[in-house]
């Protein structure tokens, strides 16, 4: 039974080339016109035809080829229309050549060629190296793989096709741009202990500061640190630990009617995670029920993040985010996401921003102790500037 299942699945891999679909019909229609003329010429004509069609099958179905392939790719992460390296090692036995092809998706472009001819293959020998490159032109994981092999018979009548190896990824970033940080996000050094502010457009301050509360003593104005943002600020004890920045980005579908405008959303995520990224500066991403802690986990997430049925609302998932040490929370939300108003208030000292991604402005109330701004889909992810 075994011996037959690996047959079926041998003659499964087998097709006939042009030529060899020539000879077969001529084959058939020789056969036909001998019987019914009685003209044996063409009898032996056509069953050598017939024949020829058959010994090539066989000599590409018996003929074994045992190949184990290997890649390896540089870099494994990459951002997008970025070359990718690939090198394939292959080895095991082919009698013949062998015609190969990777298998890549339609969303990359490669540079020089992913298919070639292998010579006959031995396993005494030497792997046989493949080396292409390519660039992805959209974020995710991009499956490599597998390679596809041919070898056909030396009359050119069939050709076995197979599919060897496994199949590899790369992650591809999203785009990432340079933005303008918003709010006023403080950076503590737990080493020095200097503490600073930096504002929305990157001014620099030598105390650390926030934003006037109604009730705060205006013994702690910052008249300083106001004059050069343009808004009231008050003096604040420098924090004993390294403040930390919440992203969370709602995956609901229902938020976002354009998936354009999600895609931005995630490209504006990842440039902030790529600004913020600092020693002594932690940034938390909250995707639905995941949360990372690294800035490189984060971009990653990020690359193969989709809006998800039933993801949880940016309400339930706040409390896990903006914990004590959390400086500034950002909320990323689109057309759909108008439930942002019931956002909970922040801790003490933190500040909070909505960015609402849609073509059209959303009327939304900012709530309690947070600000709200558009952000249009339609322009550059680097021309976003907060007021």
């Amino acid at each position: 039974m075994a011996g037959r299942a690996e047959l079926a699945a041998g003659l499964r891999t087998i097709r006939l080339t042009g030529r060899g679909g020539v000879f077969l019909g001529v084959a058939f229609v020789g056969l036909i016109v001998a019987y019914a003329t009685g003209w044996p010429a063409l009898l032996g004509v056509a069953l050598f035809l017939f024949g020829a069609v058959v010994a090539a099958v066989c000599a590409v179905l018996v003929a074994p080829v045992a190949l184990a392939i290997e890649r390896r790719i540089d870099p494994p992460i990459a951002e997008q229309r970025r070359p990718i390296r690939v090198r394939v090692s292959v080895r095991g036995q082919a009698p013949g050549a062998l015609e190969w092809a990777e298998d890549l998706p339609r969303s990359v472009v490669v540079t020089g060629r992913a298919e070639g001819v292998l010579p006959a293959l031995r396993p005494d020998r030497p792997s046989q190296l493949i080396d292409y490159e390519f660039a992805a032109r959209e974020r995710g994981s991009v499956p490599i793989g597998p390679l596809r092999v041919s070898r056909t018979d030396p009359l050119g009548l069939a050709t076995t096709r197979r599919r060897v190896g496994g199949v590899d990824h790369v992650v591809v970033l999203p785009r990432i741009h340079p933005v303008e940080l918003p709010l006023a996000v403080r950076r503590n050094d737990p080493d020095t202990g200097a503490s600073t502010v930096f504002g929305a457009v990157g001014d620099q301050l030598d105390i650390v500061a926030r934003t006037y509360r109604s009730g705060d003593p205006l013994r702690t104005v910052d008249w300083r640190a106001t004059a050069r943002l343009g808004e009231l600020m008050v003096r604040t004890e420098a924090a004993a630990t390294t403040a930390a920045t919440g992203l969370l980005l709602d995956l609901r579908p229902e938020s976002w009617p354009e998936s354009a405008a999600f895609e931005w959303a995630v490209d504006y995520a990842a440039s902030l995670i790529a600004a913020l990224d600092e020693p002594h500066s932690p940034v938390r991403l909250a995707l639905g029920g995941r949360t990372t802690t690294d800035a490189l986990a984060g971009l990653v997430a990020l690359a193969t993040v989709r809006t998800a049925a039933g993801s949880p609302a940016p309400e339930a998932l706040l409390p896990a985010l903006a914990t004590a040490d959390v400086q500034v929370v950002h909320v990323l939300t689109g057309a759909g996401g108008r439930d942002a108003a019931r956002l909970p208030g922040l801790p003490t000292g933190a500040l909070g921003m909505v960015s609402v991604v849609a073509r059209r402005p959303v009327r939304l109330e900012p709530p309690l102790g947070w600000q709200v701004a558009q952000r249009d889909p339609g322009r550059a992810v680097g021309a976003v500037h907060d007021a």
